[in-house]
């Protein structure tokens, strides 16, 4: 059994006694929205047993916190100083921060394999928060290593390294570089019975392979469900095709995708399991009622929320009985029942903007303003960089976006990228 009832003891020594020199004399001064994230998230943590002793605060000098103690404080440090970094930044920068793009959405005369004059110039004009890399940017390990170093030192503020990689046929570092831990990692379905050690393993290993070349985020596990079988786009993608069997697994692949050494993401909210289109080629839809989503196609990710998962990739999904609209396009999916009712506090990304779904029925950056007005954080592959960034501007100068509605996100972002040791700036070593 575990208590919770000393949390407001530990976050007022935190708050009085190590949350930093900016906020020194300034007692009364209020938490901002990625503060208390970071409280959220530290609380929802393991806490020692209840037989643990609890020192009383007496000072400064004389209190020993314990680890789970340093790292809520150096959360809430990190908090403020991204708070801080935040207030350096443009406007520009912020919305750029907004999203993941592909190498060929800055570059778009070529593949790209290696960051050239024309690669270094479309980042210091596009400092977007991340990059995803597909096959066509892998020719080698000692070319994708090199690549991947290369992106990171030319970007300012440091970047999330993406990559789909799921193991069995959406597979683009393994599929072309073989695994280097020997051997292949099949389809998630196929390890479906093979119990909770497994689903951790085998994470454990896509991530390790990841983190060697220098990603820090798979857009992994899928957390949909195959309980359609004339579902085509996901099948043996997903771990099960029952509703707990799925919940029991992906916590693991969590863990072990964060053992391995990179940030994790579940996809495709609210479920894609259950669909007979696909939406890479046009409008897909999920036929259940909320509460038929609830304790079915939600199972899954609750539970791989609750076991910490970094991001959640809503999906281009028309739940009729919610919205006309995608999913990642309406407020009630992002962050009525995401963001409030599952209690995600994590990165909110969009599946990519250039699948059909979206190119078919919006333009650039109508879809990224609706996007962000829906609660979502990262815009993940725009079908045109400069459209969606000026769209998001031209909304923010217009009035349909407020700046505090993308300082907001971007704090989550820079947080998400503190936490994990992806030093945002580095400017901020100089200081």
């Amino acid at each position: 059994m575990r208590k919770r009832w000393w949390i407001s003891g530990i976050l007022t020594v935190v708050l009085t006694a190590g949350f930093g020199a900016g906020n020194a004399g300034n007692g009364n001064q209020q938490l901002n929205r990625v503060e208390q994230d970071a409280i959220t998230h530290v609380c929802a943590a393991e806490l020692p047993d209840e037989e643990t002793e609890i020192v009383p605060f007496r000072g400064r000098e004389s209190y020993i916190l314990s680890e789970w103690e340093l790292e809520t404080e150096g959360k809430l440090e990190q908090a403020a100083m991204v708070k801080q970094y935040i207030s350096t930044m443009t406007l520009r920068e912020k919305v750029c921060q907004m999203i993941i793009a592909d190498p060929e959405n800055l570059v778009t005369t070529h593949d790209v394999t290696k960051v050239d004059v024309e690669m270094k110039q479309a980042l210091a004009d596009y400092p977007v928060g991340g990059i995803m890399l597909k096959s066509r940017n892998i020719e080698s390990k000692k070319q994708l290593k090199k690549l991947i170093k290369n992106l990171q030192k030319q970007s300012e503020i440091a970047l999330f390294l993406a990559v789909d990689e799921e193991g069995g046929n959406v597979s683009r570092v393994l599929s072309n570089l073989g695994n280097r831990e020997g051997g292949t990692i099949d389809p998630m379905y196929e390890y479906k019975d093979d119990g909770t050690d497994t689903a951790f393993e085998n994470a454990r290993e896509l991530g390790s392979n990841l983190a060697y070349y220098g990603f820090n985020l798979d857009f992994a596990p899928v957390a949909d469900v195959w309980s359609n079988p004339k579902n085509t786009v996901i099948g043996k993608r997903a771990y099960s095709d029952d509703y707990e069997q799925a919940a029991e697994l992906i916590p693991y692949a969590v863990e072990g995708f964060h053992a391995g050494g990179v940030m994790c993401t579940l996809k495709h909210f609210p479920g894609h399991g259950d669909t007979v289109e696909d939406s890479h080629y046009g409008t897909a839809y999920v036929r259940g009622t909320l509460q038929e989503l609830e304790t079915q196609e939600f199972v899954p990710f609750r539970a791989g929320i609750r076991a910490g998962t970094d991001c959640v990739m809503i999906g281009h999904l028309v739940v009729p009985d919610i919205s006309d609209q995608p999913a990642d396009l309406s407020e009630t999916l992002v962050t009525d029942c995401l963001r409030n009712e599952l209690a995600f506090h994590g990165l909110i990304i969009t599946d990519s903007f250039q699948m059909e779904a979206i190119t078919d029925h919006y333009e650039p950056g109508e879809a990224a303003v609706l996007a962000i007005r829906a609660g979502v954080d990262l815009i993940l592959e725009p079908e045109e960089l400069g459209e969606t960034v000026e769209g998001i501007l031209t909304a923010l100068d217009k009035g349909e976006l407020t700046e505090k509605r993308i300082d907001e996100s971007v704090e989550r972002i820079l947080m998400a990228k503190q936490v994990n040791g992806i030093q945002i700036d580095h400017k901020i070593e100089k200081q």
